[in-house]
């Protein structure tokens, strides 16, 4: 089961469904909550079946939860400070046992509820109420939220992605630029893998005079057809507003989502992506005693270090994995020894690989992609890493191997074409 390898050392207490937690001042929300064995935190929309996170980066629905009366919260992206209030949403019943995980007996091929007695009078509208019940949209807010305040702000260059690919581009980059990035701290897999190399990146990007913006999501990267100057507009969303960026230039430096493997109930609770498992560890934070490794790279093989000592590693090949074992969370792993099916028992499922690119923002803003039968779709980019015209990839996203070599020769042919001082 999971739990911390030491205490906080600047704890605070938080609530999760009536129960004290406590919490590393500043951790995210679903952090202390794994810590504190609090699985399952979610239930999945018509189903509900039950969930745990499993990105920890705001990549899958996991860890939503109600906070503070806001329903639909990522509590792996929101800090903990203290006092919040979180509660399991949409469940009849307990966060445990949810009586409307029985249509996931009912209907085994699932509820199609758009069909389901339509038209027939008197009981078509009961059907909806129920639907909408079911699958899991949650209700409003307690009180009315205000508005968020709108800026508009006017670049040179925006960096969206605060990863080693990211932070090595606005290291290249003069004074004024702005990186953006949805985690509570910038340096993404690098903090897990190589704290001190984050460190050092972040370091290296704030000595320039950049701008680096945490807890900020860009939702939109687009074009204004009226514009003959080419500028890209990008919407981001940040804990105390929203900001308008028109930019000369972007640099997309979003890397992969976390790797899916096909596995029988590869969505129970229990089932961490590496790079959340890592993650974990760093923010002390041990995923049990005994865990399965699935996946062969360079975060795998980092979280193996990482834990040697303190967890027992078994690591089986992507082919051979079968299902997870558990009804509400993971208690083992089934896997393929020959010709037989065999039974380990287990306390948490990691799962490597390289995830597929991010590649969302680039293509709202342009981009091209192409498919590869290894690989599958990734951006059309040439070597300097661009994308179309002011736009550019970096990293990961563009299938760099080396993610900071990329990132920093990115900003520098950015920093060039557009005329920027060194």
């Amino acid at each position: 089961m999971p739990e911390r390898v030491k205490p906080p050392e600047n704890p605070v207490e938080i609530v999760h469904d009536g129960t004290s937690v406590v919490a590393e001042r500043g951790e995210p929300l679903a952090h202390a909550l794994i810590a504190a064995d609090r699985l399952p935190l979610a239930r999945s929309a018509k189903l509900h079946r039950p969930r745990g996170p499993y990105c920890l980066r705001g990549g899958c629905d996991g860890c939503l939860a109600r906070v503070d009366g806001e329903p639909n919260v990522m509590t792996c992206l929101r800090p903990a400070h203290g006092g919040e209030r979180v509660e399991t949403q949409n469940v009849l019943g307990t966060r445990g046992i949810d009586a409307l995980r029985a249509a996931d007996f009912l209907f085994p091929r699932g509820i199609d509820h758009h069909r389901l007695f339509a038209g027939i009078r008197g009981v078509s509208s009961i059907v909806q109420s129920f639907a909408r019940r079911v699958a899991g949209l949650g209700t409003l807010p307690e009180t009315t939220m205000a508005p968020t305040a709108a800026t508009r702000r006017e670049v040179d260059v925006l960096v969206v992605g605060g990863g080693a690919s990211g932070l090595a581009a606005l290291a290249e980059l003069p004074v004024g630029a702005v990186l953006v990035d949805d985690g509570p701290s910038p340096g993404g897999r690098k903090r897990a893998i190589d704290p001190d190399r984050a460190r050092d990146l972040v370091s290296k990007a704030t000595a320039r005079g950049a701008e680096l913006w945490a807890e900020t999501t860009a939702i939109a990267l687009y074009r204004e057809p009226e514009r003959v100057d080419g500028r890209l507009h990008a919407v981001a969303i940040g804990p105390e507003r929203a900001t308008l960026f028109v930019a000369r230039a972007v640099i997309v430096a979003s890397g992969r989502h976390a790797p899916v493997l096909a596995f029988g109930e590869n969505d129970l609770p229990g089932v961490y992506s590496a790079g959340a498992a890592l993650a974990l560890w760093r923010g002390g934070i041990t995923l049990g005693r005994r865990l399965a490794l699935i996946g062969d790279g360079a975060m795998e093989d980092a979280f193996c270090r990482a834990v040697a000592g303190s967890s027992d590693v078994m690591r089986v090949r992507e082919v051979d994995v079968v299902r997870a074992v558990g009804r509400a969370r993971v208690t083992g792993i089934a896997f393929r020894d020959g010709e037989r099916e065999h039974r380990e028992r287990v306390d948490a499922i990691v799962v490597g690989g390289p995830g597929s690119p991010a590649t969302e923002l680039a293509v709202q803003a342009g981009a091209e992609v192409e498919f590869d039968a290894l690989s599958g779709y990734r951006l059309r980019a040439d070597e300097d890493g661009r994308l179309g015209p002011g736009l550019y990839g970096a990293g990961s996203l563009i299938g760099s191997e080396t993610p900071t070599a990329s990132g920093a020769v990115t900003g520098v042919r950015v920093r060039r074409e557009l005329g920027l001082a060194g």
